[in-house]
């Protein structure tokens, strides 16, 4: 029996959807005549080995090779329908011999020379009023805070880049060659080895970094300036008035988050009330006229919401008045409110 000239070519033609009448002539005669299942078994597992060296082979992920497959055949060339599902039965047939090295040998290199190499993406989420730890590809770990969350593709221990949205705490594996970076819509931090903290929430007018040990450099994308900075400073950057502060700061007030402690060091009224909106899942109401006037310092290991606020009833002029949840149109619950005043007397 003469051995079967199969030919590679006409088969990636097929899977790219740039075939031609003669390519598909060729693909009916290949897979669905069945006195060429043999030859072309033996053929395809013969050029899998020589094609696809075994160091190789272990690196490669088949389920986007497999998907591809898939998509092509019941998608792209519908019209083709009667000649797709003898392909389909002929792949199902010798799916335990066969499928592996026709994924690698074709669709793997028309994917790697499309250039179009998809990248899966990794989320990481600490849903309202938890805290969630994770740890990094890389060694490095951290903590999110509530309503937080960070992102990082498939290639991050190529380039060790997350995205945050929210507050996250991280300590970065020491790596020269290969800096660690966190993006936020505003600015990039750049570190190599260090223990730091971010917040970046949507919703909130500030940007703060603080950092615990080492040095890192941050990029202010909004106004395109660069800051180094040192062991125990605090990086501001205001977004309503498009300008950033360093200063030198106690850093455990504003890493203690991780260790579930609520902890205030002077803090104004309605930074105040941020914080007790972060940290309970809750809206704040202040009927009160100076926010500076008013500061507090306390700190708080897993108390609850009322007990939180009787401590700052009794530390400070103020009264509190909680609103329960109710039921919007929409069939949602609102957030419990906390409205706070001033005590006259």
């Amino acid at each position: 029996m003469t051995e079967f000239k199969f030919d590679g070519e006409k088969i990636n033609h097929f899977f790219n959807g740039k075939y031609t009448n003669e390519d598909e002539h060729y693909l009916n005669e290949v897979f669905c005549d069945n006195s060429k299942e043999d030859e072309l078994k033996h053929y395809l597992l013969r050029q899998f080995y020589e094609l696809a060296p075994e160091e190789d082979a272990d690196k490669k992920n088949l389920d986007h090779i497999l998907y591809r497959i898939h998509y092509n055949i019941t998608t792209r060339l519908a019209a083709q329908k009667a000649m797709f599902e003898n392909i389909v039965k002929w792949i199902l047939r010798l799916a335990g011999i066969i499928l592996l090295p026709l994924a690698i040998f074709f669709a793997v290199r028309s994917y790697q020379n499309s250039g179009q190499k998809k990248e899966a993406w990794v989320e990481i989420n600490a849903p309202a009023w938890t805290r969630a730890q994770f740890s990094l590809p890389d060694g490095s770990t951290g903590w999110l805070n509530s309503n937080s969350s960070i992102k990082y593709n498939g290639s991050f221990n190529a380039d060790r880049q997350v995205t945050l949205k929210g507050e996250a705490f991280f300590d970065v594996y020491k790596d020269e060659k290969r800096p660690f970076v966190v993006n936020t819509p505003e600015i990039s931090v750049k570190a190599l080895g260090t223990r730091f903290n971010v917040a970046s929430y949507e919703n909130e007018k500030n940007v703060e970094v603080v950092l615990s040990e080492g040095k890192i450099i941050l990029d202010n994308k909004r106004i395109n300036k660069s800051y180094t900075l040192k062991s125990g400073e605090l990086f501001t950057y205001d977004k309503s008035f498009n300008n950033s502060l360093t200063s030198e700061v106690d850093t455990q007030k504003y890493i203690s988050w991780t260790a579930g402690k609520l902890v205030f060091r002077n803090d104004p009224l309605d930074v105040i009330a941020k914080r007790l909106e972060r940290w309970y899942n809750i809206d704040v109401e202040l009927d009160v006229s100076s926010f500076e006037d008013i500061r507090w310092r306390a700190t708080f290991v897993n108390e609850g919401l009322e007990a939180v606020l009787n401590m700052l009833n009794r530390s400070l002029p103020l009264n509190y008045k909680i609103e329960n949840q109710y039921l919007k149109p929409d069939e949602t619950y609102t957030k419990k409110k906390v409205i706070i005043t001033l005590r006259t007397k």
